[in-house]
């Protein structure tokens, strides 16, 4: 449950038009970086950016890019960045990865720019249903029809990033048309939040939701709860505690790791998580397997499941085996909160495990050496990443094993795919790179998937970014050829061949990453890697290294 105050307020000065409301109503509600590819309808905010002081503007040469690069800052932060999209043809150029943003959870408010309202009848070459693309990736879509609701649907944006369960949309989108961008706007609705957090309350907002349960007489989330406090008490071994979200951020993994420690559960994460901050001092936690046989044989072992942060999970696609649900047979209890944190640090109290601790595995890693294949790449990557790095992780088949690789590493941050949508990796830099500018940004990333949104590379270079990104070029769709074996279809034929290859011509990376003014080295032996990361590592700005396995 999640309250928001309201107020209006006049203008402090007279005339300001639509597309300066909602500039000003994001940086009062703590909005201040906009990922952007503008267009005719969208200049008015544009402008609206050099007269209202405080957002910082960032440009990206693909939608895909924009909303790309406000999911990693969203993952990183915890807040919403707001995008700005051409039409509904921007937003379709987009929606890739804003279908990640919504499988991971992230806040995302999107501005996308509408033809004038008197001038939809005319049926415009680039007019779309907007609402209805926008709705298939958002929790709210709101479209002002005078210029005087400008600033009460932006703050109605601001608030849908805000409000969430498990598994649901934060990405909230504001259709806004022309004239309404450009035309005198009314007084200003400003929406925050009452309490995102528990700083200065007695008691955090998931405590406050069973107070107020209580006193409504509704006892579903409170007897949920003491459900999964029973069963971790009486069986612990035999339950799995399934976390995601921010349930697995610094801090609050550690809470789940003791919950797990005085109980004797396993702590497990999504395959495809938003984000995991690993390494020394953290507690074990076991990533779910990505084919649904090994994942629901996986959590077969376990008589209960807890999920808290995360829904529950799903096979990627259907195959002959017939799964569908990976959870069968098993008590599944579900916290569904919005504060996952205050929920770890309820559980911890409830089961007096604030002191209990866990056995750490920090096995030494060695540097391999000679020539690169995709294991002994993972192994590089563990041992040169430094402490506090950011591991952008789309590496896909390539990386398989890194996870296991990097557990002796010092402390680190590790992103992943989250829906499936592939070209995530470097945009999804960019965003965490402006979100972390002090931490180092590494992107482990598979060779096909960068094609999808190499474009992120030259936003990296304008910005100064600090992100390192390794190509893993095997030239192939690898995980295509994996599907096609796991199908029993032929990879023999001629279309099978040419469609799973990325040769004919090579992609020279070297030249793709210079082009777009990043210092780009090809290597093939773990010693040049290692060499090359190292001098990556040292520089300002972003590097590119492609490692040829």
């Amino acid at each position: 449950k999640l309250q928001f105050l309201y107020f209006i307020g006049t203008m402090a000065e007279s005339g300001h038009v639509g597309a300066e409301a909602v500039v000003r109503v994001l940086l009062d509600c703590g909005i201040d970086v906009m990922f952007a590819n503008p267009g005719t309808t969208e200049m008015g905010v544009v402008e609206a950016l050099d007269t209202v002081p405080g957002m910082r503007a960032v440009l990206g040469l693909h939608e895909n890019v924009v909303t790309g690069a406000a999911d990693g800052y969203g993952r990183m932060t915890g807040r919403a960045a707001a995008t700005l999209l051409h039409l509904g043809v921007g937003l379709s150029n987009g929606i890739a990865n804003l279908h990640n943003a919504r499988r991971a959870g992230t806040p995302i408010l999107n501005i996308v720019g509408e033809m004038a309202t008197w001038h939809r009848q005319a049926d415009p070459l680039l007019a779309m249903d907007i609402e209805s693309l926008a709705a298939t990736v958002s929790t709210a879509v709101f479209t002002p029809c005078t210029p005087h609701d400008v600033s009460d649907h932006t703050a109605k944006c601001v608030s849908a990033t805000q409000a969430f369960k498990a598994g649901g949309s934060r990405v909230a989108t504001l259709v806004l048309p022309h004239d309404c961008a450009r035309e005198v706007a009314g007084p200003l609705r400003i929406a925050l939040p009452s309490s995102d957090s528990s700083d200065g309350l007695a008691m955090s907002p998931f405590e406050a939701s069973l107070s107020i349960d209580e006193a409504m007489n509704d006892t579903f989330i409170a007897s949920v709860v003491e459900k999964a406090i029973a069963i971790l008490q009486s069986d612990g071994a035999g339950v799995c505690f399934f976390v995601g979200g921010q349930g697995l951020w610094e801090g609050n993994i550690q809470r789940a790791g003791r919950i797990c420690a005085a109980t004797g559960a396993t702590l497990f994460c999504e395959n495809a998580f938003s984000r995991v901050d690993r390494g020394e001092g953290t507690p074990p936690c076991h990533r779910l397997a990505y084919f649904p046989f090994d994942a629901k044989k996986e959590l077969g072992k376990f008589k209960s499941i807890v999920f808290l942060g995360a829904r529950v999970p799903a096979a990627m696609f259907g195959y002959e085996d017939g799964i569908s649900q990976v959870v069968s047979g098993q008590t599944v209890i579900n916290i569904d909160t919005h504060d996952v944190p205050g929920a770890l640090e309820y559980l911890m109290r409830a089961l007096k495990a604030e002191s209990a601790s866990w056995k750490s595995q920090t096995p030494a890693i060695k540097p391999p050496k000679g020539k690169l294949n995709a294991a002994k790449l993972c192994q590089c990557i563990a041992y040169a990443q430094p402490e506090d790095a950011i591991i952008v992780d789309e590496s896909l088949t390539s990386g398989g094993s890194y996870w296991q690789a990097s557990l002796g590493c010092k402390r680190f941050s590790q992103l992943t795919l989250t829906g499936g949508a592939i070209g995530q990796g470097p945009p999804l830099s960019v965003g965490v790179a402006v979100a972390c500018p002090n931490r180092r940004v590494i992107n482990f990333q598979a060779d096909g998937s960068a094609l999808y949104t190499t474009q992120a590379l030259w936003t990296q270079a304008r910005e100064k970014l600090n992100v390192t990104t390794v190509i893993c070029n095997n030239s192939v769709y690898q995980i295509l050829k994996i599907e096609q074996q796991k199908q029993n279809l032929s990879q023999t034929g001629s279309a099978a061949k040419s469609l799973t290859n990325l040769g004919n011509p090579a992609i020279d990376w070297v030249s793709l990453g210079r082009g777009y003014g990043v210092e780009s080295v090809s290597v093939s032996t773990c010693e040049e890697l290692l060499e090359h990361f190292s001098k990556a590592l040292t520089k300002e700005g972003p590097y590119l290294i492609e490692a040829r396995i």
